[in-house]
């Protein structure tokens, strides 16, 4: 595996530093998203073998699913992790290629298959299986999350201070923080953190309480089809969630995983990760443009892009 700081260039390589490729979570997803992808016979082939690998129908997930459908855990994971792996594919196709990479929660199986790690097919595999263990924790219906918009997690926290069943679940940028909790609980976090400061409080699309204890069964539940799988070294930097820090060993990875699934997301820290090993491009691999949105507060310096498209993927220039 590459060291961890240092990231080169190569002649697809623009001359302003390395490239970083971000795979969103779930949230992201839309119905359709998927459609324009598999009009090209390599990719809808793909998408077959991971559907049969996995016992889920990928090609309605992309195509047909209607947005409650896709909200539901076990089905948005496995489709959010294709839609990324094919785009990577249609970007190296047109001659770009990562130095480094980084998901945002289940967007870091997709870093993972994209750098290596783990085949396709046995990522969707994987996938599946982590959406229904954290649906078995967490009932739809019982939790959820929100974006607090215009103050730092530290207000975030101070403003939590004794409002049962609600934790900070994603560290994205100095001035968004993610919430997530019980219903009831949310409802009181909502109103404590507009009277710190907060300039909106957004409800996401999710179907539960993800990156806080409430999912925290879940971890056991996976931890057998984690164990199962043969890793390998991602064969180029693969920023964790759990730490902010790039995977050295293929042997970390079921642990860091099984940890993630109830650990906050350290978002901003990951991206800075990046940043300090010298990638200036970064471009968000997924059906929205939501992770490059948050560059220019974490990254001011860096370009970004957004790719949801396979028309996209084949015209993006780096230049």
């Amino acid at each position: 595996m590459r060291e961890a700081t240092g990231v080169g260039t190569s002649p697809s390589r623009p001359a302003g530093g390395g490239v970083a490729f971000l795979f969103p979570g779930q949230g992201s997803q839309h119905q359709g998203m998927g459609a324009e992808l598999l009009d090209d016979a390599e990719i809808a082939e793909l998408a077959r073998r991971c559907s049969r690998a996995a016992g889920i129908d990928l090609v309605w997930l992309l195509t047909s699913a209607g947005e409650e459908e896709l909200r539901a855990t076990a089905n948005a994971q496995p489709a959010l992790l294709f839609m990324g792996v094919a785009l990577a594919r249609l970007l190296e196709r047109a001659g770009i290629r990562p130095d480094a990479a980084a998901g945002h929660s289940v967007g870091e199986y997709t870093a993972l298959c994209v750098a290596g790690a783990i085949a396709p097919e046995e990522a969707v595999q994987v996938v599946v299986a982590r959406g229904r263990a954290m649906a078995a924790a967490a009932p739809p219906g019982t939790s959820s999350m929100c974006a607090v918009l215009g103050i730092g997690p530290e207000v975030v926290e101070r403003a939590l201070e004794g409002v049962p069943e609600v934790w900070l679940a994603n560290y994205n940028t100095p001035t968004q923080t993610v919430i997530g909790g019980s219903l009831r609980g949310l409802e009181l976090a909502a109103e404590r953190v507009r009277k710190a400061g907060a300039r909106r409080v957004v409800p996401l699309n999710v179907a539960a309480a993800f990156h806080t204890p409430i999912v925290a069964p879940a971890g056991a539940g996976l931890r057998g089809t984690l164990r199962a799988v043969a890793w390998r070294a991602p064969r180029l930097p693969v920023v964790a969630n759990l730490t902010g820090e790039p995977y050295r060993t293929a042997e970390e990875i079921p642990d860091v995983l099984e940890r993630q699934l109830s650990a906050p997301v350290r978002w901003a820290d990951c991206v800075r990760q990046l940043a300090a090993m010298g990638c200036r491009h970064f471009v968000e691999v997924g059906p929205r443009r939501v992770l490059a949105g948050m560059m220019r507060e974490l990254v001011p310096t860096a370009r970004a892009h957004a790719v949801s498209t396979r028309a996209a993927a084949l015209q993006l220039c780096l230049a």
